[in-house]
């Protein structure tokens, strides 16, 4: 038990987490040893997953290095035991402290609502999230059937959330605009364009937001600076060259074209669902991005295969857009759609059919060689979206793509 703490605890976003709920003098002497310095690892070494043999190292000779021997045996051999370890496949430890995590948010929640600082939706809002997580349901009876004027409200909220137009009008056509609740894939294979299409819809969905509103891109593929440098690009509609000019000029066109601090860019390579959630309380998007869906972690000790996994993570992201706003993510397709122009949503990497059945659209990215490196064909092998014309939400369209400038360029006339 105390070793799968440990195995737990040696994920950043598990510590922050569940690290006030260890009872740090319950720990046996050997345990709570390897314990009290996980914080100063993460901090000093910038980790965000602990390596056991690595930090068997760094206790050893950096941060304790007059242990003794009988001390040196006792950690070499814990540790070396916990980098052989596969991961916790009993989830009773998971299962506890995330119970013990959210009874604690819900509390503190509950006495907010005692001074006035908060109310009983909140702390509704939480068990929803706490069963969501822990118990893989949501339910809530009351739900379960409307009254007149809860269906009114509910379509009156369709009717007049914020909706986000597209940059080009074959996108508007086939999907129409966007708004709160929709949940989007867009996927392609590599260098098929995905950035270039999500940095024009970025820049496009960010101009129309209020100056309080942001777009959040949460990043775990490319480097941020790249995906920098191609918004400023889709913005401006320049080269790289241009932009690298002159940059303060170019990040003073790009403020004014599309507003200060209205794409905010979280960069994580090993992104986690709680990363997403505190960037998400950080910011107050209205609209999130995320590249790639796939490899966002999370859920990992809940399901046992890694299309399981994907489903719960797509699962999740529907709950995001229903609760923040539309949330585009992109996917890779896989190597069946090679040389396809219209590729069918099938071949989303890893997906089989339960991600599919959670998106309300799916967009895919085809290009063939006897076609043109610059042209690209958007379809939507699925496409629920409330706005879209009809005669257009099955049709495929040619567009073009600039790499050079970022641009996706429409055909229409």
């Amino acid at each position: 038990m105390e070793t799968d703490i440990l195995l737990l605890l040696s994920n950043l976003s598990n510590y922050k987490r569940f690290n006030s709920l260890i009872r740090e003098e319950r720990l046996t002497e050997d345990i709570r040893f390897i314990y009290r310095d996980l914080n100063n690892y993460f901090n000093e070494l910038g980790k965000a997953e602990v390596d056991w043999l690595e930090y068997k190292a760094w206790l050893i000779t950096l941060k304790h290095p007059q242990m003794t021997d009988e001390r040196i045996a006792i950690v070499d051999a814990l540790c070396d035991k916990l980098h052989t370890s596969e991961p916790v496949s009993d989830n009773a430890t998971m299962t506890n402290l995330s119970t013990r995590y959210w009874a604690n948010q819900i509390s503190e929640t509950a006495y907010r609502v005692v001074t006035g600082d908060a109310t009983m939706e909140d702390v509704k809002e939480q068990l929803r999230e706490y069963n969501l997580e822990v118990k893989g349901v949501e339910w809530d009876l009351e739900s379960l059937s409307l009254s007149n004027s809860e269906l009114l409200e509910q379509l009156q909220e369709l009717r007049d959330a914020p909706k986000y137009s597209w940059s080009i009008p074959e996108l508007e056509l086939m999907l129409g605009p966007v708004s709160k609740g929709d949940f989007l894939i867009v996927g392609a294979r590599p260098d098929g364009g995905k950035t270039t299409f999500l940095a024009t819809q970025a820049v496009h969905f960010a101009s129309q937001l209020n100056d309080s509103n942001c777009v959040l891109w949460c990043n775990n593929e490319e480097s941020a600076s790249r995906i920098r440098l191609r918004q400023t690009q889709a913005a401006l509609n320049w080269t790289r060259e241009e932009v690298m000019k002159d940059l303060d000029k170019s990040v003073k066109l790009f403020e004014k074209k599309v507003g200060v601090g209205k794409i905010q860019v979280m960069d994580n390579t090993s992104m986690t669902v709680f990363d997403i959630e505190a960037a998400i309380q950080a910011c107050n998007p209205r609209v999130i991005i995320i590249d790639q869906i796939w490899k966002v972690g999370g859920f990992e000790k809940q399901t046992n295969t890694a299309v399981e996994r994907y489903a719960k993570l797509a699962q999740y992201i529907r709950e995001l857009a229903k609760h923040y706003g539309p949330v585009i993510g992109a996917s890779q397709l896989d190597g069946t759609a090679d040389n396809a122009k219209y590729p069918l949503m099938g071949t989303l990497y890893g997906s089989k059919t339960a991600v599919q059945g959670e998106a309300d659209a799916i967009v895919t990215i085809g290009q063939s060689v006897d076609e043109g490196a610059d042209m690209r064909f958007l379809r939507a092998p699925k496409n629920k979206l409330s706005y879209a014309d009809n005669e257009f939400r099955s049709a495929g369209c040619a567009v073009k793509i600039d790499k050079e400038r970022a641009q996706i360029i429409s055909l229409l006339k």
